[in-house]
């Protein structure tokens, strides 16, 4: 088996095989949704037993998440206002796709009005919504009006609280390890009546420290060697497939440690495949966040193509997953060059220009495929 190396060196600047992870995760999504529609639309059973293991890709970009933070960290040294730069960037990454999303979201409720039966359109949903806030749907689940964005109300939660270590001055390892670990316990025994927003309370959090943890030992060169690094992928993909999905609140471990493994394989994998990925899958990578967005305002579409041509059964499950991947894959790099992209130069733009006047200097290079 490889040896683990122990020398004090910087992070790499790019991480590919995190990229390439990054679009198994959001297929992995797609799929578990692909399968959830077929049940709906084709076999009208939508509670029936299923696998959801699909599911997890959620744990692996919330593992992943935490990494790209942690290691990117240089990228603020020398600032004067690291936490306010560190926001900026953040706001810059997610939040213009993600309210565009929203704003598709309410057009398409306004021109269909039976789809708003789920949706409660009261100004506190809509604005909660766009505020990251946690909010209840007319079933009674957590979800925004972008269902998906769910967990994007944990990353802002934990960009936040990444944020506050950095105004404090403190090492975020050292002082998220200790927060992200009470929030987890409290969220073990949080009951039922209290508030909405107490659901951030969650133990999913701890697998952005599983991540940041990861970050921490990548700066060292503390990770396994090639054979282990093999075997942590390999096997964590294995694991997470096969787990059946555990009571609340243990998914953190049931899921959350082959999660980890996987990106821990990745990331020690990086100096032996990073640069033999293929194109298309990084670039799959690089549009993982426009399909995790998109790919639900296009599923719908699929299943009614399947009724339409009363395709059931097994092979409907099996068109759904092919068309699920196959249309929102091309769907998602299309947005991502056309919308994703432009957006994120126009903000980029004026962040840039806010940057230059508070710190006086040019924005650092980002040290991964996305910038902290």
């Amino acid at each position: 088996m490889g040896q683990t190396t122990e020398s004090p060196a910087g992070p790499r600047k790019n991480y590919f095989c995190v990229q390439a992870l990054r679009a198994v995760a959001a297929a992995l999504v797609v799929v578990h949704h692909s399968i959830s529609l077929w049940l709906k639309w084709i076999m009208n059973r939508p509670n029936a037993p299923h696998w959801t293991n699909g599911a997890a890709g959620v744990d692996i970009f919330f593992v992943i998440s935490g990494f790209v933070m942690a290691i990117s960290l240089p990228g603020l040294a020398g600032k004067p206002n690291k936490a306010g730069v560190f926001l900026r960037r953040r706001f810059t990454r997610i939040v213009p796709l993600y309210w565009a999303a929203i704003t598709l979201t309410l057009a398409q409720i306004k021109l269909n009005p039976a789809a708003a039966l789920a949706s409660v359109l009261t100004p506190w949903r809509i604005a909660a919504s766009y505020l990251f806030i946690p909010a209840r749907n007319g079933n009674g689940e957590m979800f925004p009006l972008v269902t998906v964005g769910w967990t994007l109300n944990y990353e802002v939660f934990f960009y936040l609280l990444f944020a506050a270590a950095l105004a404090l001055n403190v090492s975020p390892l050292a002082f998220l390890t200790p927060v992200l670990t009470a929030v987890a316990l409290v969220g073990m025994v949080r009951p039922a009546t209290w508030p909405d927003f107490t659901t951030l309370a969650s133990p999913m959090v701890i697998e952005f420290l599983y991540g940041m943890v990861l970050a921490h030992l990548a700066t060292r060169r503390k990770l396994p060697g090639t054979a282990w690094a093999a075997l942590l992928l390999g096997g964590g993909f294995v694991t997470l497939m096969l787990m059946p999905p555990s009571p609340a609140p243990w998914g953190f471990l049931a899921w959350g440690l082959p999660a980890a493994a996987m990106v821990v394989g990745a990331v020690a994998l990086e100096g032996q495949l990073g640069g033999r990925l293929p194109k298309w899958l990084l670039a799959a990578g690089d549009a993982s966040y426009a399909l995790y967005l998109t790919h639900n305002f296009l599923l719908p579409h699929v299943g009614n193509a399947l009724k339409k041509l009363h395709v059931t059964g097994t092979p409907a499950l099996a068109a759904a997953i092919v068309l699920g991947l196959g249309i929102s894959f091309p769907a998602a790099v299309l947005v991502h060059r056309y919308v994703e992209k432009p957006l994120l130069n126009l903000f980029k733009k004026r962040r840039e220009s806010a940057e230059k006047i508070e710190i006086g200097e040019p924005r650092v290079a980002p040290v991964l495929v996305e910038e902290v």
